[in-house]
């Protein structure tokens, strides 16, 4: 079937989902990912190294150093579970039929005993002393390599770098019931509150990755945004305080104060006086996130 010439871009009919009362009664968030998503997908569509990672995960992990108790470490029926799986990975791997395992992979999925080697046993188990924070989008730069021979699970590439280019967090847009002062007002409050979520995911990305010194940052309500490029020593009270609870974390002996970055004017992504200004700081964006791709190629 072909497309109804007649319909707007999709990042105009993504808006009018949004800001639609019968399909997003409640004024939710949630129904401005689909805007954000796209206008990112097609912000690095032409970047092959660049892509986009909803939902994407920031950890770090606490590290006790003290004494384990009889009752500490791992749980017994879970080491258990984990080996079974792994046993259970391996003989399949292995082309060895598991006994209660009837299900028959397609021909086209089955991988020659000689890639073994290659497959990581691993278990997914979350580290027991990590926390960790989702952010609503990050577009990541991957740095990768080709295999010496066809690898079906892994395309034949392998991933040796994965740098986190830019941050976005999306909020509500404000009351639609609000007019001219009182809506700016509030889309300006959701706006500062999407800035110091951003702040403490720098953090969390900055005490991840000891050699990182910035990342971009976009902060979201609804269609309108503000960006901005956080530097390490913007957060530094707040990685301080995440790092609190950590029993290896020593505190520097001064007072740690955050340096507020330099956020840009707020704009909204299809405003009647805004759009043309909106796409070029988006393709300046876009330019950095290249420039930062670059220069960790050059520094590998």
């Amino acid at each position: 079937m072909a497309p109804d010439q007649s319909l707007p871009c999709k990042t105009r009919l993504e808006t009018s989902y949004a800001f639609s009362r019968t399909f997003n009664s409640r004024n939710m968030e949630f129904y401005w990912y689909p805007l954000w998503c796209q206008t990112l997908f097609n912000l690095v569509a032409d970047e092959p190294n660049l892509i986009i990672a909803p939902q994407f995960p920031v950890w770090i992990v606490e590290h006790n150093d003290r004494l384990e108790g009889a009752d500490d470490g791992d749980d017994p029926a879970e080491v258990e579970e984990i080996k079974q799986t792994l046993e259970g990975d391996q003989a399949v791997a292995c082309g060895i039929q598991v006994p209660g395992d009837d299900i028959k992979e397609d021909v086209g999925d089955h991988e020659p005993d000689s890639e073994v080697g290659d497959i990581s046993f691993a278990p997914t188990v979350p580290e027991k002393d990590a926390r960790s924070v989702l952010v609503d989008f990050a577009v990541v730069s991957l740095t990768a390599v080709p295999r010496s021979e066809e690898r079906l699970r892994y395309g034949g590439w392998r991933i040796t770098a994965a740098n986190t280019c830019l941050l976005v967090e999306v909020k509500r847009f404000a009351s639609r019931s609000l007019k001219k002062n009182e809506l700016d007002a509030e889309i300006k409050g959701y706006i500062q509150e999407a800035r110091s979520d951003l702040m403490v995911q720098a953090g969390y990305i900055f005490l991840q990755d000891k050699t990182k010194d910035s990342v971009m940052a976009i902060a979201a309500a609804g269609p309108y945004w503000s960006g901005a490029t956080i530097h390490r020593d913007n957060v530094e009270a707040i990685m301080d305080s995440l790092s609190s609870d950590d029993p290896s974390y020593r505190p520097p002996g001064e007072q740690l104060s955050d340096k507020p970055p330099k956020w840009n004017k707020i704009l909204r992504l299809d405003g009647t006086s805004s759009t043309a200004a909106s796409e070029a700081r988006l393709r300046t964006i876009c330019k950095k996130m290249r420039e930062m791709r670059d220069q960790k190629t050059n520094a590998n």
